[in-house]
């Protein structure tokens, strides 16, 4: 079972939905980036973006940090994030561990392991992009250094597309109300990164797209990735699809961002857009046709536990850390962070340790190793 996503940093998340926690460890995070507990929280508290539409598993989501920090500084070393669970409810997945929910990987999981945890889905739950979401916080620290910043949005819920406020009132609306009926609904999210340095990426294999692709479609639930206009690309001409070329300063940039911030698999300079579509939570009130794997007979099935009406908007929030992943990632691979130590300027230094203010300027380390 594969558990670690990067190259250069490293997550291994562990922990499973209904376990004693969930977590990360960070590996390849350089010496010297401010950092605590506190720095995770407001992406945490993001975990439920809409509590009307979300699951009303009310976790607490205090991150705790383990090793690799002392004084408030990453060290280098292994950074240990631990996030306990503290409101699992698991009545009724024992029960019904031989009984696969459709659309879920339950049946899958039997399949390939044999032994599994039926508890809320264990490893596949959405649960486990908690610890993707605590060590993309981290990701975004460094990224902040660069001047790249990664923000999302919901585009569509339950078929409707939202533009206004009002848009997001009826889709919300039309949610709830499929949901009381016991059903659920999907929807659209975008992915924006912008303050992308040009160059990330490799041409072939390790293309910026691609690799940002696998990562969206490591996240439970979404069926579809597109770059740019995506799919609208097939239905233009090539003078349509086409970026023009221009200046911008002593540089050559696309004038326009059709292609989504990747050429060639490379990126461009401009912002990295990305949309993904979210289906419907497949836990449901409805009851549903499954086998029963003890007796091989067909019977009925109702989800049980405690789960989201619509789950894009959480999808939202992992795709950005994802992102955060990748980038950081692509980051060190250029050259644009360093993998031993994070720079700052003295002023960066006095403002966040007073003690510091009077110092020596510290020798600048090197963009790159080599």
């Amino acid at each position: 079972m594969s558990n670690t996503f990067g190259e250069r940093f490293r997550v291994t998340t562990f922990g499973e939905a209904h376990g004693p926690a969930m977590g990360a460890v960070i590996d390849g995070c350089p010496a010297g980036l401010r950092l605590s507990a506190d720095d995770l929280l407001p992406d945490l508290a993001r975990d439920v973006p809409d509590e009307a539409i979300g699951t009303p598993r009310r976790e607490p989501n205090t991150p705790e940090i383990l090793s690799g920090v002392f004084d408030g500084r990453t060290l280098g070393t292994p950074i240990l994030i631990l996030i306990r669970n503290e409101d699992v409810c698991s009545r009724g997945y024992l029960a019904r561990r031989n009984t696969p929910r459709p659309g879920h990987a339950d049946l899958t999981f039997r399949q390939k392991y044999g032994h599994y945890d039926p508890r809320g889905g264990g490893r596949s739950s959405g649960r486990e992009c908690i610890a993707r979401i605590a060590a993309g916080a981290v990701a975004r620290k460094l990224l902040r250094t660069l001047g790249t910043a990664i923000t999302s949005e919901v585009l569509e819920l339950s078929g409707i597309e939202i533009r206004t406020k009002d848009d997001l009132a009826r889709a919300r609306e039309e949610v709830r109300r499929i949901g009381s009926e016991g059903d659920s609904t999907g929807g659209i999210v975008r992915v924006t990164a912008k303050g992308v340095p040009a160059s990330l990426g490799t041409p072939v294999f390790g293309k910026l797209s691609a690799l940002l692709g696998a990562a969206y479609l490591s996240i439970g639930g979404v069926k579809c990735v597109e770059f740019g206009e995506g799919r609208g690309h097939a239905r233009m001409k090539g003078s349509e699809s086409n970026d023009p070329l221009g200046p911008a300063g002593r540089e050559v940039r696309p004038m326009t961002n059709r292609a989504g911030g990747t050429l060639g698999g490379i990126s461009t300079g401009l912002p990295v857009v990305a949309t993904l579509a979210v289906k419907p939570t497949p836990s449901i009130r409805r009851e549903q046709d499954t086998v029963d794997l003890a007796t091989a007979r067909p019977v009925k099935v109702r989800g049980v536990g405690r789960f989201d009406m619509n789950f894009a908007p959480r999808v939202a929030v992992i795709a950005e850390a994802m992102t955060a992943l990748v980038l950081v990632d692509a980051c060190f691979e250029a050259g644009f962070l360093h993998p031993s130590r994070v720079t700052e300027s003295e002023e960066e230094v006095a403002a966040g340790d007073p003690a510091l203010a009077d110092s020596q300027p510290r020798s600048r380390a090197p963009e790159s190793e080599g």
